[in-house]
């Protein structure tokens, strides 16, 4: 488990806790599913929309 679907994992079991969730089918699935969206999607727009640094 990387790092983040660690992270994810922790925070699915406090939402889960503070909710009164019982369980979520598939939670390891769930949370391999959204970690790969965040490393595989997001950061490269995210380092896309970023300035270069070597503009003046």
């Amino acid at each position: 488990m990387t790092e983040l679907e660690t992270k994810l994992n922790n925070i699915l079991e406090e939402h889960q806790h503070e909710s009164g969730l019982h369980m979520i089918g598939g939670r390891r699935r769930l949370i391999e599913r959204l970690a790969h969206f965040v490393e595989e999607d997001v950061k490269p727009e995210q380092n896309a929309a970023q300035p270069s640094s070597r503009e003046h």
